[in-house]
């Protein structure tokens, strides 16, 4: 008697527990998916964890995960408005900058989401990617190369996978109180995978002549970068990309130098442009180049680099921006 209502009661509880289906996931596992299918169905997999097998990129201020064959691209380390929300704070709706807020009606407020919490084990194949990643090629003035990898990786990823309808939120604690914005930077991306671990990491070698050929070629966004933050000496991270305003021939950028005490913090700032054939540097908001001797040593490094001659460089210097005919030009100045 007792063996049966042992019997029946498994049978019970076996009944009441989820079936496993090959190639579905539990609740406390990732799900097994490809990159491609994260780009083409973002809203299906929002929010969560989930396991891809792809290449992965270190370069310039860009690190993440790219699969060629549908030509996916997939950012780590990118930073979002709700990132510094909390579910008791209200509610949010996707929306534009130019969004005046006068019509919240108009908008799909949703309550602030607690998002699944994710932690970088930076374990034995962590240590193993990195070694790969960070390894780049070295120019013969001693520069590194971010752009230059030494090897090309595959790895199996898992985090947590985000999308996000605009790159800008409202935010309000209720219906009856007035939203403000919060709004990500102005070229971060609409999807972003939230590493926890990686595994199988697997590297070929890259040949580093690739790198090397000689010739004449522009300045990278890169090494307009260095330029800058080392004449600067800027702290890193300090120097951000700013639009172009149509000089297509320039990289402009806006220098965070620092920022006043008080109650109320200022930031101050300065705008450079740097021209890609020549390495000159300009004032980002009217017509005057910047001159100094360490900035002239510099800029004598890089054009070596690039191949530029100094008879070169005296047939391909031009003005700068804002310095069209009738603009009012401000001598030289550091």
């Amino acid at each position: 008697m007792t063996s049966t209502v042992h019997a029946v009661t498994a049978a019970l509880i076996a009944a009441a527990l989820p079936i496993a289906v090959p190639g579905q996931s539990t609740p406390n596992e990732p799900v097994k998916t490809a990159l491609c299918e994260l780009a083409q169905e973002p809203e299906r997999f929002n929010g969560k964890m989930v396991e891809v097998r792809a290449g992965f990129v270190s370069r310039f201020q860009w690190e993440g995960f790219v699969d060629e064959s549908c030509s996916a691209k997939l950012q780590i380390g990118v930073e979002y408005p709700l990132d510094d929300l909390k579910p008791e704070q209200g509610q949010y709706a996707f929306t534009t900058v130019a969004d005046d807020n006068e019509h919240p009606e108009r908008l799909d407020w949703k309550p602030i989401p607690l998002t699944i919490p994710v932690h970088l084990k930076r374990d034995g194949n962590y240590r193993i990617l990195r070694k790969y990643a960070d390894a780049k090629f070295r120019w013969a003035d001693g520069g590194v190369c971010r752009d230059c990898p030494l090897h090309r990786i595959n790895v199996t990823a898992t985090g947590r996978f985000d999308h996000f309808e605009t790159g800008t939120v409202a935010v309000r604690p209720n219906p009856s109180t007035k939203a403000y914005q919060m709004s990500a930077a102005p070229e971060a991306p609409l999807s972003r995978f939230v590493l926890e671990s990686v595994s199988d990491v697997t590297a070929t070698p890259v040949d580093p002549a690739v790198y090397s050929a000689t010739g004449l070629r522009e300045i990278s966004l890169e090494e307009a970068n260095e330029l800058l933050t080392a004449y600067l000496k800027l702290p890193e991270g300090n120097l951000l990309k700013s639009g172009d305003m149509g000089y297509t021939g320039f990289y402009f950028f806006m220098a965070i130098l620092g920022a006043s005490k008080g109650p109320v913090g200022v930031l101050h700032v300065r705008y450079d442009a740097v021209d890609r054939k020549t390495g000159d540097v300009w004032n980002g908001v009217i017509c005057q180049q910047i001159a100094s001797h360490s900035l002239k040593k510099l800029q004598l490094t890089l054009r070596r680099r690039i191949g530029l001659t100094d008879d070169e460089y005296q047939k391909a210097k031009r003005p700068g921006p804002m310095c069209e005919a009738g603009m009012p030009r401000v001598e030289p100045g550091k």
